[in-house]
C-alpha cells in the first residue's frame, strides 16, 4: 500500500504550524494556557490569540493522523504477511520508544528554554495550575502519543465496531469525568492524572492524559481503516465530516454546557473561540478535527498542484520526529544564547520562518536515512 501524500503533507503543515508555539516559548518567552481550572489565558490583543489559536489544531491533528498510520501500516503489514500479533509488538515497541525519547532526548530541550528565560511566569489566578507544585518531571506530548500507540496495539484485531466504541466511549468519558473549574484545589491521584485530568501530583506534570487523546487516535484508526477499504468514498466524506464537526462545535459553543468544560468569559469573537485544551473539550476537539478534515480534503483535491510548497509539507510530514526534536533544540538554543529576556512577536515569527530551510534539511536528510534501512529497524519507527 503506497503512502499518501495528502496524509503526509496534512502532517507536514502541521508540524510547520506547531513550531510557532514553540518559538513563542523559548525565543518570546510567553506561552498561553487552557487548563480546566486555574490557568485560562485572557488576550490582549488579536495577534496574541491568533498566534496561538492556529496552533489548536496541531495536537489532534497528530493524534489523529496517527491513528489513521496505525490502521494503513497494519493494513500493508497484514498484505506482506505480518501476524496480527507482529503487528501489535511493533506498534507497542514504537510506542514505547516514543516515551523514551520523550524522556531522554525532548525534555531537556524543554528544560533549557524554561531555564534559560529570565523572564517571570504570569502571577495572580488565571496562572495558578491544578494540583501540587512546582512540577519537576513533565509527561508531554510525546508520553502521550506513545502510550496512544500502545493502548492502540492491544486492539489490533478488534473489529471497526469495537474501535467505534473505542472512541465514543474515550471521548465521553473525558466529558463526564472531567472536573468543573472548581475543582481546582482537588487532589488527584497520579493514575487519574495521566488517565484523565491534567495536573501536578507528585511534582509530576501531566499535560497529555491519555484517555481523551486516545479518544482522538481511534477517530483516526476508524477512518484509516474506511481509507484502506474504499479511499475515494473516504476521502470525498472528508468535507461533510468537517462540516458536521465544525457545525457540532459551534453549536456546544453557543450553548455554553456540556463539552465546554469552562464557557466563555464575555461576549468577544476571541473568547468564543478560546476553548480549553487541557484536557481537549468537546468543543475543542470537534473544532479542531473538523479544521484538519478539511485541509486533508482540499490537500487530496489539490495533489500536484501544490508545486513546491506540497514537496516541502511532504518532507516535513515523513519524518516528523526528526522535525520535532530538531526545532526544539534549535529554538532553545537560539532562545539560551539570545533571548533570556524575551522578544516582541515580530522577531518571533521572523525566527520561525529563518529556521524552516535548515529545519526542512534536516529532515530530508533523515527521511533518506530510515527509507534505506530495514522495515523493521527501530530507525523507521520515528
Amino acid at each position: 500500500m503506497r503512502r499518501l501524500a495528502s496524509l503526509d503533507r496534512l502532517r507536514g503543515l502541521i508540524m510547520v504550524v506547531m513550531a510557532i508555539d514553540h518559538v513563542g516559548f523559548m525565543v518570546g518567552r510567553f506561552h498561553s494556557g487552557e487548563m480546566w481550572a486555574g490557568m485560562w489565558t485572557r488576550y490582549a490583543s488579536p495577534i496574541a490569540f491568533l498566534t496561538r489559536f492556529v496552533t489548536h489544531f496541531c495536537a489532534p491533528g497528530f493524534f489523529f493522523l496517527m491513528g489513521v498510520g496505525i490502521s494503513l501500516f497494519a493494513a500493508a503489514r497484514r498484505q506482506q504477511g505480518w501476524s496480527a500479533a507482529r503487528i501489535s509488538r511493533f506498534l507497542a515497541t514504537r510506542g514505547l520508544l516514543l516515551v523514551f525519547v520523550s524522556f531522554f532526548v525532548e525534555l531537556p530541550a524543554w528544560i533549557i528554554g524554561l531555564l534559560s528565560s529570565r523572564v517571570e511566569s504570569p502571577i495572580g489566578p488565571d496562572a495558578v495550575i491544578p494540583g501540587d507544585g512546582p512540577p519537576r518531571f513533565v509527561f508531554t506530548v510525546l508520553v502521550g502519543l506513545g502510550l496512544s500507540m500502545v493502548l492502540s496495539s492491544l486492539f489490533v484485531r478488534a473489529r471497526t465496531v469495537v474501535w467505534a466504541g473505542l472512541a465514543v466511549t474515550a471521548l465521553a468519558a473525558s466529558v463526564v469525568l472531567t472536573p468543573g473549574p472548581e475543582g481546582l484545589l482537588i487532589q488527584h491521584g497520579f493514575l487519574t492524572r495521566l488517565l484523565l485530568i491534567p495536573g501536578l501530583t507528585h511534582h509530576i506534570w501531566v499535560q497529555y492524559p491519555v484517555v481523551p487523546w486516545f479518544g482522538i487516535t481511534a477517530l483516526g484508526v476508524l477512518f484509516g481503516r474506511w481509507i484502506a477499504h474504499d479511499r475515494t468514498k473516504a476521502f470525498a466524506a472528508l468535507p461533510w465530516i468537517g462540516l458536521a464537526a465544525l457545525t457540532a462545535a459551534i453549536a456546544l459553543r453557543a450553548l455554553g454546557g456540556v463539552g465546554n468544560i469552562r464557557p466563555p468569559r464575555d461576549t468577544s469573537w476571541m473568547e468564543f473561540l478560546n476553548f480549553i485544551k487541557y484536557p481537549p473539550a468537546l468543543v475543542f476537539t470537534l473544532f479542531t478535527l473538523g479544521v484538519n478534515v478539511q485541509v486533508l480534503a482540499l490537500m487530496d483535491w489539490l495533489q500536484e498542484r501544490m508545486g513546491r510548497i506540497g514537496q516541502w509539507l511532504q518532507v516535513f510530514g515523513q519524518a516528523p520526529m526528526a522535525f520535532y526534536l530538531a526545532h526544539l533544540w534549535l529554538y532553545a538554543l537560539i532562545g539560551a544564547a539570545a533571548f533570556r529576556d524575551g522578544t516582541g512577536y515580530a522577531t518571533v515569527y521572523l525566527v520561525w520562518l529563518a529556521s524552516l530551510g535548515p529545519l526542512y534539511l534536516v529532515t530530508r536528510r533523515y527521511r533518506d536515512f530510515k527509507q534505506a534501512k530495514a522495515v523493521e529497524s527501530y530507525w523507521r519507527m520515528f
